[in-house]
């Protein structure tokens, strides 16, 4: 895992490098658009009663019936966004976003651990005017995770992977209020296998995607969004001799409303629909959400983000296998923060948070509560 990170990360800097000297030299309009350090700390509490393949300890919590683990969490966090071309007619920018949590986690029956968590992206962006009619969108992306001394159960947390994606969109100019948009993308995970859970490797995979979507409105805006997407599991076995390797369709429908003024709300609904030629993974999903963001006196400011899932499976079985992934894009979640600038360059946030999310298995859930406090530092110049 170390090695492919350091080698993705390696050539993304490289091609980067030689990205930026040659707009430099070209058009010299090379810029920091910002960079933050984040430094954090929170308490989590874990609790379930489940397995997971992808987590090779087995301990047990002396506290009954129901699992329950509690963990102090140290983050430390870098991002940053780099403006390579910012002209009229087109734009790129490149940033990242890397950090390191810590945990030290207590509970535990056999010993008390401490699961290490690396994880790191870089992404692309480049926009292109296309006359009067709208805008090109090509973007680039690597992602990585690493976890080092996993704990066991319910502390869960997703293996370490690297994935790489591309993606090709388009978006119209406002015509008497409406505008469309399109995309296709295509992405490939390989997840990061110890010698001794070989299961691991089950949960590779390789995708693509379209959407497509309508927007109307001023201040106010009106979503209307489809998609589907093709995936290929090629160490996965669909029980079907003459069609080996499960393959999964995923279809999609959205309606999101959007307000900007004073305060920005957002609430949406989905609707999701996955098939297979393995019955195991097929399930029906609809979710809400709503995000509010709006300003508190004395410079306080309230985030406030719910998402509440319902997952069906078609036909249901003691051992459905999901990829992590689907039981992020499938949970539910809800968190409270509120902020307040403390300088010019530094500001802190309180927060609240809820997860409710299954694991490698389908309907086994694990469910996260936690609270933290995060300080975000800009540098003087960024």
């Amino acid at each position: 895992m170390r090695l492919r990170c350091a080698g993705a990360v390696r050539g993304l800097f490289m091609g980067g490098t030689l990205l930026t000297v040659t707009a430099t030299a070209a058009e010299a309009q090379v810029r920091w658009r910002d960079l933050v350090v984040t430094l954090g700390t929170s308490v989590e509490s874990y609790n379930g009663n489940f397995a997971a393949v992808s987590v090779p300890i087995v301990d047990s919590t002396a506290t009954g019936v129901t699992e329950q683990a509690v963990a102090a969490v140290g983050e430390l966090g870098l991002r940053g966004a780099l403006s390579v071309l910012n002209g009229r007619q087109r734009s790129l920018e490149v940033s990242f976003d890397g950090g390191l949590r810590q945990a030290a986690a207590f509970g535990f029956s056999r010993m008390d651990y401490a699961p290490r968590e690396w994880v790191g992206s870089a992404t692309g962006n480049y926009t292109q005017m296309m006359g009067n009619w709208g805008s090109l969108l090509l973007q680039g992306r690597v992602r990585g995770r690493s976890v080092q001394n996993r704990a066991p159960m319910p502390l869960f947390m997703q293996p370490g992977y690297v994935s790489a994606q591309g993606m090709v969109g388009m978006v119209t100019r406002s015509m008497d209020g409406v505008s469309l948009d399109a995309r296709i993308d295509a992405e490939t995970a390989d997840y990061a296998a110890a010698g001794y859970l070989p299961q691991v490797n089950l949960l590779d995979r390789r995708s693509l995607g379209l959407e497509a979507g309508v927007r109307w409105g001023g201040a106010s805006t009106l979503r209307f969004s489809g998609g589907f997407r093709w995936t290929q599991y090629r160490n996965q076995s669909s029980f079907d001799p003459e069609d080996p390797f499960r393959r999964d369709q995923t279809a999609r429908v959205g309606l999101e409303w959007s307000y900007s003024g004073p305060v920005f709300l957002q609430v949406g609904a989905d609707g999701t629909l996955n098939r297979s030629n393995s019955i195991r993974p097929e399930y029906d999903a609809v979710s809400v959400r709503a995000l509010l963001t709006a300003p508190l006196p004395n410079q306080f400011s309230l985030n406030l983000y719910a998402l509440l899932t319902a997952k069906s499976y078609v036909q249901e079985t003691d051992l459905t296998r999901l990829v992590p992934g689907e039981e992020a894009s499938n949970a539910s979640l809800a968190y409270l923060q509120v902020g307040r600038p403390l300088a010019s360059n530094l500001d802190a946030a309180l927060r609240l948070g809820w997860t409710r999310a299954e694991t490698d298995f389908g309907s086994t859930y694990y469910r996260r509560f936690g609270a933290s406090a995060q300080f975000n530092y800009r540098p003087k110049g960024f």
